[in-house]
């Protein structure tokens, strides 16, 4: 079986430098620091770019979602955003687990190790199916737990049902979790970017189809038809990989694979992932939770909260993207022996993540108005959305500061300090603040928003200190996986 890899030109660079040294004119090593790190840059870019086109092909299921119910009216989008914050928040917690398989795929991939990436798929696809059974579960429990949160009985009632349609696309998203991250662990990203990019156009057509309504054919389901819409997608997308999977041997030898569970394996991806799991359970469960305080305000603020966060997803998905590389062109470095390489990758993760960021926050600076106005006509909801966007512009920076830093930390298998980062960050940082401003002075949702920017502040702080200790620092086995 042949893989293909973007390091054999690493490799080619960091020897021709090193034979250099003995040549009657030698580059300057600072002339040479830059072109490697150029270099790196480089192929950040190339690994980067599909990635990214899939992380936001997912949020633009999300925002098709929001989109197409938002002319439903106020109470239809708050219930949309309200059921998508606690679904959303029980499907990241668990198949951020999943996530667990990416540095151990990668750096097995970096040594050679091609077999173990097969096992790696095997054994992620077993706790893959075992995950989503609790995921479903809480799911298909959404009304009476908007309810205990203190929610309005219509909203509450309305984001259970679409909950409950949710909850049967559970098991497939997670199977194509375990998919995505073998491929993207051996820096595979275009089939996944194909498949999800399919994903985003079939997602408006069963919109479109089930929100709305065909006369004669199909009822309109309005926001529950949101929801069987995503579900129906999820399968879509597993099937689209399998068939992937099964048809091209250079990505898979299916017939190679041992469907035996592996405890050893297993554990080890789990032990990695379970830190990634609780580090996105305390980023998204903040968020979430905001949801519910927004709720305790108004529909129209939980109406503007959902357009606003799915604005501030869109850019997000982009640094993600970009980190996401970033990760796996570490592990790649790491699992190869290429300390000073690693090192490069987390310095161009870093730069790309922020500089793209900071440009984001002039966009939502300069039209906030008009970014809320493709959501919805409502004056209420966009004149709202836009006090929101100003303070989502301020926090862009530490956003994409916080995700670089969590994402070149996990390449070198290092999950649990994101986690406990993001445990101080969030929990003891942000939803304080958040709280206190939103219900203790008149800023009330401004306030909420001020705790999201205080919060990743202080996660970006951080993991800015130990990707200096763990990278600068720290002996290159110690961050084998």
């Amino acid at each position: 079986m042949k893989f293909h890899s973007s390091l054999s030109r690493p490799v080619r660079e960091e020897s021709s430098a090193v034979f250099a040294v003995s040549a009657v004119k030698v580059a300057p090593p600072r002339r040479r620091r830059r072109r490697l790190f150029r270099h790196e840059l480089r192929g950040l870019l190339r690994l980067a770019g599909p990635i990214v086109v899939s992380q936001l092909g997912q949020v633009g299921m999300n925002t098709a979602d929001t989109v197409m119910v938002g002319p439903l009216g106020a109470r239809a989008l708050a219930a949309a955003g309200l059921g998508s914050a606690l679904h959303i928040f029980a499907v990241l917690f668990c198949s951020g687990v999943l996530v667990g398989m990416t540095p151990v795929v990668s750096q097995a991939f970096g040594a050679g190790e091609h077999e173990r990436c097969r096992r790696t798929l095997v054994q992620g696809v077993w706790l893959a199916l075992a995950l989503s059974v609790p995921v479903a579960l809480f799911s298909a429990l959404g009304g009476p737990l908007a309810e205990l949160l203190g929610q309005q009985p219509a909203v509450a009632s309305l984001a259970g049902a679409y909950m409950r349609a949710l909850a049967w696309g559970v098991p497939p998203a997670f199977v194509f979790v375990a998919g995505r991250q073998y491929l993207e662990g051996m820096g595979v990203v275009k089939p996944t970017m194909v498949i999800t990019f399919l994903g985003v156009g079939l997602n408006i057509l069963a919109n479109w189809l089930l929100i709305y309504g065909v006369p004669g054919w199909i009822p309109a389901m309005g926001v529950v038809g949101s929801g069987w819409a995503t579900t129906i997608v999820r399968w879509a997308m597993l099937a689209g990989l399998a068939l992937l999977l099964v048809r091209h041997r250079r990505y898979l030898d299916w017939r190679a694979l041992h469907w035996r569970v592996e405890r050893a394996l297993l554990a080890r991806v789990a032990r990695i992932g379970a830190p990634i799991g609780g580090q996105l359970a305390f980023e998204v469960g903040l968020f979430s939770f905001a949801a519910v305080m927004m709720g305790w305000l108004g529909p129209v603020e939980l109406a503007a909260h959902q357009v606003t966060i799915n604005l501030a997803s869109i850019t997000f998905m982009v640094a993600l993207g970009v980190s996401l590389a970033g990760s796996v062109r570490v592990g790649h470095h790491i699992g190869a022996g290429r300390a000073r390489a690693a090192r490069r990758a987390a310095l161009g993760t870093y730069l790309l993540a922020v500089g793209f960021m900071a440009l984001c926050a002039l966009w939502f600076l300069w039209v906030p108005r008009t970014l809320i106005g493709l959501y919805t006509p409502d004056p209420a909801i966009i004149e709202l959305g836009a006090r929101l966007l100003f303070i989502a512009a301020l926090f862009q920076v530490f956003d994409g500061a916080q995700v670089a830093g969590i994402s070149v930390l996990r390449g070198s298998a290092d999950t649990r300090t994101p986690m406990l980062a993001a445990a101080v960050g969030y929990w003891l940082v942000g939803l304080p603040v958040g709280y206190l401003l939103a219900f203790r002075t008149p800023l009330r949702p401004l306030g909420i928003w001020a705790g999201f920017t205080a919060g990743l502040a202080a996660v970006a702080i951080l993991l800015a200190l130990r990707v200096r200790h763990r990278f600068w620092q720290t002996p290159l086995e110690a961050l084998r996986a």
